[in-house]
């Protein structure tokens, strides 16, 4: 491949990122989210001073201040590198699901034997299998997500998308290379178990509601609130509501210096996950004005090396302690077992 070739393969991913329906990036998503963000502000400040003052909202969305730091451009960058390294990603996803639904598929007909084919409407399935996929999607990122935040080596390498002190919407692709992987397996796993368990259920291939290969739920709440969750906005979903879905501001708590946030709202679009595993962190209806990012001792997390290479080596670092940290951990617990023995009198 030249350069020519080179040049023409990153416009197309650019283009295929900015221009698909599909996308997670594109310009209609983007345009929703400018209309919903413009409308908040305006509702907001027509609330409070009986009117909306149209300039300020603009530069309440278009932050200059934001657009010129160190954290920006540092989303900007790996925006690029994603985009380049996307349909790899993608193409492990789809084959991986695929072998994951045949294995399980396969499985459930061994254990159960095989099924005859549904004599159900096509829609009627075709509705059922989009929300099961979704909701598999939901839960596979929450069980990613936590398992990031709990295991140090994962956590080494997720942290990159935590450095980010300025959250906008380019945030979203703040990830490292081999987070990105992880959880492109991770999704696999839990997707192509959904998608086989399906086609076994209805004894035959299933399809779902889709725009080039995505959920139409997920893209749904990505062209409402998705984009807005890495944004200035405090958009707080409260009560029930609160529970069940993610509001921005839900995510922006994730996002908190604060240690009290730490390890809270895990989700991605669904808030149920962390209502049952009581990881849930409901925003407060006033803008707290958190702070975001991550302190990185003698390494700049905006830089090239901070956020490709030193990830590499923490999360090496980490996964060489983990045998010594998980035989002290056991030791301790047998100790203080033996205690608990002797404080109880027991031999």
């Amino acid at each position: 491949m030249d350069i020519h070739d080179a040049l023409r393969f990153f416009v197309a991913r650019i283009s295929n990122e900015l221009f698909s329906a599909g996308s997670i990036f594109s310009v209609y998503s983007l345009a929703t989210t400018f209309v919903i963000a413009v409308w908040v502000l305006t509702l907001r400040r027509k609330t409070r001073r009986g009117r909306a003052n149209y300039p300020v909202i603009a530069r309440a969305i278009f932050n200059k201040r934001l657009l010129l730091t160190k954290s920006f451009a540092a989303d900007v960058n790996l925006f690029v590198l994603s985009v380049v390294l996307m349909p790899v990603v993608v193409g492990a996803l789809v084959i991986s699901s695929n072998a994951v639904a045949t294995v399980v598929s396969a499985a459930l007909q061994s254990s159960f034997g095989a099924r005859a084919p549904s004599g159900c409407c096509d829609l009627s399935i075709k509705v059922f299998c989009t929300v099961v996929l979704f909701l598999a999607y939901e839960i596979g990122y929450w069980v990613d997500h936590y398992l990031k935040h709990r295991i140090p080596f994962l956590w080494e390498l997720h942290k990159v998308h935590h450095t980010a002190e300025a959250l906008t919407p380019v945030t979203n692709f703040r990830n490292h290379p081999i987070d990105n992987i992880i959880f492109g397996y991770m999704l696999a796993l839990f997707i192509g178990s959904a998608s086989g368990a399906l086609a076994w259920t209805f004894g035959r291939t299933t399809e779902s509601f889709t725009v080039d290969g995505k959920n139409i739920l997920f893209l749904f709440f990505l062209w409402t609130i998705g984009h807005l969750q890495h944004s200035q906005f405090w958009i707080p979903f409260r009560g029930f509501f609160g529970h069940i879905v993610l509001s921005p501001a839900h995510h922006q708590i994730h996002h908190s210096t604060d240690p009290k946030h730490f390890n809270r709202n895990f989700g991605s679009v669904l808030a149920v996950w962390d209502w049952m595993f009581g990881s849930l962190e409901m925003p407060s209806v006033k803008n707290p004005r958190l702070k975001y990012g991550v302190e990185e001792e003698g390494v700049d997390p905006h830089s090239s090396f901070g956020i490709l290479a030193m990830p590499i080596v923490k999360s090496a670092q980490a996964l060489s302690r983990a045998p010594a940290e998980a035989w002290n951990a056991l030791m301790e617990r047998m100790d203080q077992r033996r205690q608990s023995s002797k404080s109880a009198g027991l031999p």
